[in-house]
């Protein structure tokens, strides 16, 4: 899912890693799939590993992270986008009580933002219009931030997604350039597309150290955990793809050399 959330270009930086992320919980601390096994949802009743992508609320007896945020967070979804393949619900999970997903684009409990000015601060869509500016500008020249709107969709679907009455007043802020991390790339798009939750935490961390000025450390590194624990659950997939593609050719390998040694002994 490299969304919407994503082309941001200015200066190429590398990409965030479990290793770069000071504030980031141990992956490891998370109990293994065998140790958790499949819940009830609560709310839906389906059977769910960690969280309920659905209801968007964390299993009973998962020890999920929390995050605060600087500011508020509204994701937007396209309806047609799987939640089991939505990593914009990660922050909806991690940080419940600031974030708000609403299912568009018939979405009848989103909000008409407006021209985005409020009392406590501006909404603005992280989006990269001709007109976006950047973070550090627009705090600069129109003040305080006091949520980010988020579009979480395919690049198809944008057009569609920009359009809602309620976004199309919005300001636009971009942020600078990042490589993903994600493991499924984009037909025809470079790495510098991110993920929903990528786009989210770069947002969120340039407000703090470039709108308010102050330090990052690693405070809301954690809106990454579910992200880097999906990473690993796919990367150990890919690794026992790989392990029995080996078996597979070694088994062959091996056919094919006791039928040669057949075959010399029949001709003999």
């Amino acid at each position: 899912e490299h969304t919407v959330g994503s082309r941001y270009r200015l200066i190429r930086m590398s990409r965030v890693t479990v290793e770069s992320l000071s504030g980031l919980t141990p992956i490891d601390t998370l109990p293994s799939p065998e140790e958790l096994g499949k819940k009830s949802c609560d709310k839906c009743k389906r059977n769910r590993m960690y969280f309920c992508y659905d209801c968007r609320v964390p299993m009973d007896g998962v020890p999920t992270p929390t995050v605060t945020l600087p500011c508020r967070l509204d994701v937007v979804k396209h309806k047609k986008e799987k939640n089991s393949k939505s990593t914009a619900i990660h922050a909806k999970i991690v940080a419940p009580s600031q974030t708000r997903v609403f299912d568009a684009p018939d979405a009848e409990d989103l909000e008409d933002y407006g021209s985005g000015e409020g009392e406590d601060g501006w909404t603005v869509l992280v989006f990269p219009s001709e007109n976006a500016t950047s973070i550090e500008e627009f705090t600069a020249t129109k003040g305080k931030i006091a949520r980010f709107v988020v579009i979480d969709c395919t690049w198809f679907q944008v057009g569609v997604m920009t359009r809602l009455p309620q976004l199309k007043n919005l300001p636009c802020v971009s942020l600078r350039a990042y490589s993903t991390a994600f493991w499924r790339p984009q037909h025809n798009h470079d790495d510098s597309h991110l993920a929903t939750i990528e786009a989210i935490y770069y947002a969120m961390r340039e407000y703090q150290e470039l709108g308010l000025k102050k330090a990052y450390k690693g405070e809301f590194d954690d809106l990454l955990f579910w992200f880097f624990v999906t990473m690993g659950k796919v990367d150990a997939m890919k690794e026992m793809k790989e392990e029995r593609r080996k078996r597979q050719l070694e088994e062959g390998g091996k056919e094919e050399e006791q039928g040669e040694k057949k075959e010399r002994s029949t001709a003999e």
